[in-house]
């Protein structure tokens, strides 16, 4: 005849559950903040790569403003 188990009451099953959680998130967190430290890092290597791109591509306009304010005014001292 087979062995009867003991049931657990809710509180036992709750506190096993708990203390396996906690001893998997030890386990896996300093792995997990590794991660997420080498994907931010890795973020903002592209952040800083966009913001070279677009601090270029707003010094190219405002010459392209310049010249052109210089065309106007150019053409306006021509009209007088």
């Amino acid at each position: 005849m087979p062995k009867k188990k003991r049931v657990l009451t809710i509180e036992e099953r709750l506190l096993l559950l708990e203390e396996a959680l906690e001893y998997k998130m030890d386990k896996t967190d300093g792995e997990g903040l590794e991660e997420q430290v080498s994907d931010l890092e890795s973020k903002l290597e592209d952040v800083d790569y966009k913001q070279e791109e677009l601090s270029e591509k707003v010094e190219d306009h405002e010459g392209q403003l310049t010249d052109a304010e210089s065309r106007i005014d150019d053409l306006e001292s021509e009209d007088r």
